[in-house]
Parts: structure tokens; C-alpha cells; sequence
């Protein structure tokens, strides 16, 4: 999908439709910045706050006494120096035991990126908290009811808290709308639903990123790289190409869900194929469709 502003350029589906609820994989990491946001606005929380004020488990167990002084924007901005762990999964349980809170601090927080599953877990579980143990019903409320979108799914475990890291299923005008929000700064119709300076940023480079197959900036769980020409832009990228980027100096948001990973990777596309056929359409180009409907 690709949208100058709220205005829908082109909508393609291939075997899915419209209403299907598509894993977007890492998008939801993202899109749980966005409530980190809304709930800093409110302030529920604070970016400078340290693990053992967010994580009472922090001062009830023995941990590694460096990672005292992680603070949410280092889990964040995935800088927390946690040494790199397998993710363990247990049925039904999205990490509520807590136990990536003991990992050993390889790294002084705030220098050394690493692409960390866990981390976006434990900030679920932070926000749960902070928002007072109704983490879906805060992301409803929130986000998801004012930009209209009642087509998605996020499963919630026994304890109440959903997955950081994955797990959030969108329909394509969904993943659009995440991005309009964003190219808005924050605002959707009258209301202002996550504050314009979180935005701006949520989508600055804070650290240098890398991971297989992409190296960008880094913000708030959201990576930033230019175009090929030099212009910004902003993206969310989930397994097997799940993107919505951004390119705030045309006014364009472009969504993309797909069952396998682009070929040439995902730059090459919105280089080579995406922004051209955008600059060949003329400014009047007619809506096939809005956004905020």
C-alpha cells in the first residue's frame, strides 16, 4: 500500500484479502514504542528511568550489578549491554518469570547495540505494569480505537502481558495507518494520540544498528536510514520483509506484508521500484481509497 499522506495511491493484495490479519513479526516491536510513548506522555513512565525503579524484581533478585543502571531508553534503543542469550519460549507465557532481568551486562549501557528479543519482552512487562496490568486494553484505548483499526490481534498470556518482540497481526490498511500516525507526528484527526516530541524522537538515529541483511540508525525500536538521493526516512521491519516506512519530505507512507523476503532486499525495492512509480504519479493523482476512513 502506498499512501501520500491520507490519501491511498495504490493498494495491491495478491492471494490475501483486504480484512486479513497478517503476522507482521517485528512491526510489533514498534508499535509498542508507540505505547511506551503515549504512556511517557501520560507520565506513567519515564526514559531515564533504571531497572530497579521500572523492575521490582531488579532489588528482590541477585543480578548483575551493572545492569542497575539500564534505563528504559537503553532497552529501547536495544543498548541495555545484556550479553546476547537464546530466547526461551514456554507455552503461554511471554517471559513473565522475568528471568532476562539476570542475564550478565557485557556492555556499558547506552554504547553497544544488539539486536535483543528479551529486551522488548521485559519493556512489555514494564508497560503492563505502568499502565496497571491492562496492557491490551491500554493499547486499544490508546492507539488502536482512535486510528480505527479493529481489525488485529495480539495474544495476551495468563499473566496478562503480550509479546515485545512479535506476535501482533495487521491488516495492510492497519500497518498503513501505523505509519500515518507517525508521518502526522503523532496525530490522528483532532487528537494528538502520541506527542510530537516522542515521534521525532522515536525515529532519530540514537546508536548505530546492525543486524543480518540490515544496518541502519536506530531510535526507539523504529531504524532510520536515507533514500539513495539523501532524503530521510524512517522504517519498521519485521521477518520476511514486513515494512512500514516512511518518507516524511514526500508525504509518503508505504506498507508492505509479504510471505517471503524481497528480492535484493528491501532498499532495492523502495529505490528502485517504489519511489520512482511515485514520482511518475501526478500531485492530483486521483485516492483509490483514505486512510482515517
Amino acid at each position: 500500500m502506498l499512501a501520500r499522506g491520507n490519501c491511498i495511491l495504490h493498494e495491491y493484495y495478491a492471494k490475501n484479502s483486504p480484512e486479513e490479519q497478517w503476522p507482521v513479526h517485528s512491526v510489533t516491536k514498534s508499535v509498542l514504542s508507540i505505547l511506551v510513548g503515549i504512556a511517557i506522555d501520560k507520565g506513567l513512565l519515564r526514559l531515564d528511568q533504571k531497572l530497579p525503579e521500572l523492575v521490582v524484581e531488579a532489588t528482590e533478585r541477585p543480578i548483575d550489578p551493572r545492569a542497575a543502571d539500564i534505563t528504559l531508553r537503553d532497552l529501547l534503543t536495544m543498548s541495555s549491554g545484556f550479553d546476547a542469550h537464546e530466547m526461551v519460549e514456554v507455552s503461554g507465557v511471554w517471559s513473565s518469570s522475568l528471568w532476562m532481568i539476570r542475564r550478565t551486562v557485557k556492555h556499558t549501557p547506552g554504547t553497544h547495540f544488539y539486536y535483543d528479543d528479551e529486551g522488548t519482552n521485559l519493556i512489555a512487562i514494564i508497560l503492563r505494569r505502568a499502565v496497571g496490568g491492562n496492557i491490551a486494553e491500554f493499547a486499544k484505548n490508546e492507539l488502536f480505537a482512535p486510528l480505527q483499526i479493529d481489525r488485529y490481534f495480539w495474544a495476551v498470556d495468563k499473566d496478562g502481558n503480550l509479546p515485545g518482540f512479535s506476535g501482533l497481526l495487521l491488516t495492510g490498511r492497519g500497518m498503513a495507518k501505523i505509519g500515518l500516525l507517525y508521518l502526522q507526528q503523532g496525530r490522528w484527526r483532532e487528537r494528538q494520540v502520541v506527542s510530537e516530541a516522542y515521534v521525532l524522537d522515536s525515529t532519530r538515529k540514537h546508536i548505530d544498528g546492525s543486524m543480518p541483511g540490515l544496518q541502519a540508525g536506530y531510535g526507539y525500536l523504529w531504524w532510520t536510514r536515507p533514500t539513495r538521493d539523501g532524503s530521510p526516512a524512517y522504517f519498521v521491519s519485521g521477518y520476511d520483509s514486513q515494512l512500514i516506512v516512511n518518507f516524511p519530505d514526500r508525504n509518503l507512507v508505504m506498507a508492505l506484508a509479504s510471505a517471503s523476503s524481497l528480492p535484493g532486499g528491501a532498499a532495492k525495492f523502495m529505490n528502485e521500484v517504489v519511489l520512482p512509480a511515485e514520482a511518475a504519479l501526478p500531485a492530483g493523482a486521483a485516492c483509490v481509497g483514505r486512510l482515517d476512513q
